[in-house]
C-alpha cells in the first residue's frame, strides 16, 4: 500500500525527535559524582508523561516521596532537577544562589519581553543587576509602593462599587473576572499614569489578554529546542509576534504620551532615568517597554489568583470568614476609606487568612526555573551546568513533615509571627528567595491585602442557589489560578462612597 506525501511528512516529523535525541547523547566520562536518582526516561519525551494525569507540582510531590528530595527529570530533550525539601532549597535559592541566579530562556519570554531585557528573565549578569538595582531603588521601593496608594484605593473602591452593581436582585457575580480586572487596571494606572488615555490602557490590557493566552506554559521549542521549527509551522510562533507587535504599537503611543505630559507613573520614571543616562546600561525605550511587560505579566494575574483563592478558602471556612469579617468591620467601621490602608497593621488575623491561603495555594507553586551555571553539588548529587532547576514550593507548604495538619486551612499557625515571606522558614516561599525573588511583592501584598480587607467590609458572601460546596479545581500555566472562576452571590453591607 503506497503512503501519501502527507502521511510520510508526518511520519517524518514523528521519527525526527527520536533521531535528535539518539544522536544529541554524547559519552562522557564516568564521575565518581551521581546523578540525582529519578524515574526512567522514556525515548523523546523523557519524563513529561508522568504530567499527564496530575497537575505538575502533585506529579512531582509524588515522584519526590520516591526519588528523593534532590529528583532528575528528562522534560523533553531539557535536563531538570526538580527540589521538593527546604534542605535542598536552602543549598539553591541560598547558600549558592549565585550558582543558580540565572533563567533559561523560553519562546514565549523571547517574543513578549523583547528578547529577555526584562527582570524575570533576562540572563544574570551586570545587566540583570542593573535592573534589579532599578526596581529596588526606584519602581518598586517603599517611597513608591506608597505614592501609589490612591491608585489602590480608587480601583479597589471601584471593584466593590462594580460587585454590588452586578449582585444586585441576588445574581451571582463572577468575582474573579471581577478581580482580574481590578487587578490589571490597577497595574495599568500604576505604569501609565493619568496621562494616558482610557482608550489606549483599554487597547493595551485587551492585547495584554491575547499574549497572556500565548505565555501560559511551554511550547514545543521549549522543551525540545531542536524542533522549535515545528512552532513555526504549526503557526504558533506567527501568532505570538503578531500579539506582540498589536501590543508594541499601543506601547509606542502611550509612551508618547507620558513623554508629552510626565507625571508620577513607572513609565515617567523610566523615561526620566533614560533621559539622566546614568546607568551602567543606556536605558532606551525597549528597555521600558521590557520592564512595563514585565510588571503585567508577573504582577496582574498573581494578585487577581491569590485573591481568589482567599476568598475561595474563605467560603469553603465559614468560621474563618466570621472571624475575619469582624475584624474587618470593627477595625474600618465609621473611618475615612481613604485610611483603610494605612490600618492594616491592625488586621492581624485577615493577615494570617492571607498567609494561610497563599500557603496552600502558591500562585506560582514551581516558581520561575533557575538555570544552573557552573556545575555544582546540591543533597550529595551532581548538577550539571545547563541544567534547568524547579523548586515545587507548593510540595514543601503541604509537607505535614514541616506543618501540622499540613492539608487544613488553619490561619493561627501563623500567630506568633514567626513565618514572613522573604524565607524566615524555607518551606514557606510565596514570593520565592535569593537573588531572583519576586521584587514585585510589597507592591503586590498591599494590593492583595486592600483588596481582600474592602471585599470582607463592604460585601456579605454567600453561595449560589444550589451550591453547597466550593470546587478547588486548578488550572497551570503562567500561574496557578481557579479552573472555574469564582461566583458568590454578594449582598451590600455598607454603602461605598460615591467617587469623587
Amino acid at each position: 500500500m503506497e503512503l501519501s506525501a502527507a502521511t510520510l511528512i508526518f511520519l517524518s516529523l514523528l521519527s525526527l525527535p527520536i533521531l535528535v535525541t539518539l544522536l544529541s547523547r554524547k559519552r562522557t566520562p564516568s564521575s565518581k559524582k551521581r546523578r540525582p536518582p529519578g524515574p526512567w526516561n522514556v525515548p523523546l519525551i523523557g519524563s513529561l508523561h508522568h504530567f499527564l494525569k496530575s497537575l505538575p507540582q502533585v506529579a512531582l510531590r509524588d515522584l519526590a516521596k520516591k526519588y528523593g528530595p534532590v529528583m532528575f527529570l528528562r522534560m523533553g530533550q531539557i535536563d531538570t532537577v526538580v527540589i521538593s525539601s527546604p534542605a535542598a532549597a536552602q543549598e539553591v535559592l541560598r547558600e549558592k544562589d549565585i550558582i543558580f541566579a540565572s533563567r533559561p530562556s523560553i519562546v514565549a519570554s523571547e517574543i513578549f519581553c523583547y528578547g529577555n531585557l526584562d527582570i524575570g528573565f533576562s540572563p544574570y549578569g551586570a545587566y540583570w543587576r542593573t535592573l534589579r538595582k532599578l526596581c529596588t531603588v526606584e519602581l518598586l521601593s517603599a517611597k513608591m509602593v506608597r505614592q501609589l496608594a490612591p491608585v489602590r484605593d480608587n480601583e479597589t473602591l471601584s471593584l466593590i462599587r462594580s460587585i454590588q452593581a452586578a449582585g444586585q436582585r441576588g445574581k451571582p457575580v463572577n468575582l474573579g473576572s471581577l478581580l482580574l480586572s481590578c487587578s490589571n487596571m490597577m497595574t495599568a494606572k500604576a505604569a501609565f499614569g493619568h496621562v494616558c488615555s482610557s482608550e489606549l490602557r483599554e487597547q493595551f490590557l485587551s492585547g495584554l489578554d491575547v499574549g497572556m493566552q500565548f505565555s501560559g506554559g511551554f511550547t514545543i521549542g521549549d522543551l525540545f529546542p531542536s524542533l522549535r521549527f515545528i512552532d513555526v509551522i504549526s503557526g504558533r510562533r506567527r501568532r505570538m509576534w503578531r500579539a506582540h507587535r498589536q501590543l508594541d504599537a499601543v506601547f509606542d503611543k502611550i509612551i508618547t504620551q507620558c513623554e508629552a505630559l510626565r507625571g508620577d507613573s513607572l513609565v515617567s520614571v523610566l523615561l526620566r532615568i533614560r533621559d539622566e543616562e546614568e546607568l551602567e546600561f543606556p536605558m532606551g525605550t525597549t528597555n521600558i517597554k521590557a520592564i512595563i511587560m514585565d510588571m503585567f505579566t508577573g504582577g496582574t494575574e498573581t494578585t487577581s489568583s491569590a485573591a481568589e483563592w482567599v476568598m475561595s478558602e474563605l467560603m469553603r471556612n465559614p468560621e474563618v470568614m466570621i472571624k475575619a469579617q469582624a475584624e474587618v468591620r470593627q477595625v474600618f467601621d465609621n473611618k475615612n476609606p481613604q485610611d483603610h490602608e494605612g490600618m492594616m497593621d491592625e488586621l492581624h488575623y485577615t493577615r494570617m487568612v492571607i498567609k494561610e491561603s497563599m500557603r496552600l495555594n502558591p500562585v506560582l507553586p514551581l516558581m520561575i526555573p533557575h538555570l544552573c551555571r557552573e556545575t555544582c553539588d546540591i543533597g550529595g548529587f551532581e548538577v550539571k551546568e545547563g541544567t534547568r532547576v524547579m523548586v515545587n514550593t507548593w510540595a514543601m507548604a503541604r509537607n505535614p513533615e514541616y506543618w501540622h495538619d499540613a492539608e487544613k486551612f488553619k490561619p493561627e499557625r501563623f500567630e506568633d509571627g514567626t513565618i514572613d515571606y522573604k524565607g524566615s522558614r524555607i518551606e514557606y516561599l510565596p514570593f520565592g528567595m535569593g537573588r531572583r525573588r519576586c521584587p514585585g511583592d510589597t507592591f503586590g501584598l498591599v494590593s492583595l491585602e486592600l483588596i481582600i480587607a474592602r471585599l470582607l467590609y463592604y460585601v456579605d458572601w454567600s453561595l449560589p442557589s444550589g451550591m453547597h460546596e466550593i470546587d478547588m479545581d486548578m488550572l497551570v500555566g503562567a500561574t496557578a489560578r481557579r479552573k472555574n472562576q469564582l461566583h458568590l452571590v454578594a449582598s451590600p453591607y455598607k454603602v461605598v462612597p460615591v467617587q469623587t
